[in-house]
């Protein structure tokens, strides 16, 4: 078995080239994650200044009749 070592005791031991492959993985993963996130953030709001506007709290804003609608 290349990924474990079994002992008398009955124990899984994984080997340390499982746990780099492990450990590589969940970084990616997390990165990927992270980017996703990133990505919508620099998208939706940063690349539409409507929606910006909308999310901010103006007085003028309250009626729902002043409102521009949001193109998708």
């Amino acid at each position: 078995m290349p990924f474990a070592v079994i002992s008398g005791t009955g124990n899984w031991v994984p080997s340390s080239s499982l746990l780099y492959i492990v450990l590589i993985l969940g970084a990616l993963l997390t990165a990927g994650v992270a980017m996703s996130a990133f990505s919508f953030y620099d998208d939706y709001y940063w690349g539409d200044e409507d929606f910006r506007d909308q999310l901010r709290f103006h007085p003028s804003n309250r009626n729902s009749s002043n409102q521009k609608t949001r193109k998708i």
